[in-house]
């Protein structure tokens, strides 16, 4: 069973918890929405064809490439090239 609570920003959250499943939460603008995706997000559940979004899945290839270029790039020692040193 979803719970769907109003937030302060005067959004609705909805919240599925599920025997054997991740808790799922997600953010809409109308109730109606809330009601709409937690009803069909259950009903999937229950005939087993319901996919995790995780949140890799929604990482562009772009994205990873910047989050590389920024966090892992700086980090290496690309001066003098391995071959060099031998």
């Amino acid at each position: 069973m979803a719970t769907i609570v109003k937030t302060p920003a005067g959004t609705w959250k909805a919240v599925i918890r599920k025997t054997g499943w991740p808790t799922n939460a997600k953010t809409f603008r109308t109730k109606r929405d809330a009601e709409d995706w937690s009803r069909r997000t259950e009903d999937e559940m229950v005939r087993g064809v319901y996919i995790q979004r995780s949140g890799s899945e929604r990482l562009t290839l772009e994205k990873a490439l910047q989050r590389y270029l920024a966090d892992v790039t700086p980090t290496k020692n690309l001066w003098p090239p391995p071959f060099l040193q031998y």
